[in-house]
């Protein structure tokens, strides 16, 4: 647990494709639920005025983000045609090379000072 990465990902609705965005993120989930041991969480909330997006993602390690990073690749141009990107947080100790990958995007880092947690 103490390697373990959670990441918010904030995320802007284009153009009220909500619809268009759950049959994407239901074929996404299914693909990262298949090939990606190391993903733990992977929730997508939207607002009930139906504009901002909020993704919640926990990982096992850094590894495991930069590997989740990587294989939505496949996903990237539907997502895109249906929400736009506004902001990530990354909580947890991430290891350099994920700091170093999403520094272009300014995300924003809290290092722990202490977990409780009853997930199993």
């Amino acid at each position: 647990m103490e390697d373990r990465i959670i990441i918010i990902a904030n995320l802007r609705l284009i153009d009220n494709r909500a619809e268009e965005l759950k049959a994407t993120v239901k074929d996404l989930q299914a693909h990262c639920l298949k090939t990606e041991e190391g993903m733990l969480q992977y929730d997508w909330y939207i607002s009930e005025t139906s504009d901002t997006i909020k993704v919640l993602e926990t990982y096992a390690n850094s590894e495991a983000v930069l590997f989740h990073f990587d294989n939505l690749k496949p996903f990237s141009e539907r997502l895109a045609q249906s929400r736009s990107f506004v902001s990530l947080e990354v909580y947890g100790n991430a290891s350099e090379t994920l700091r170093a990958r999403v520094k272009k995007i300014n995300a924003e880092h809290y290092t722990v000072v202490s977990h409780l947690n009853k997930l199993k």
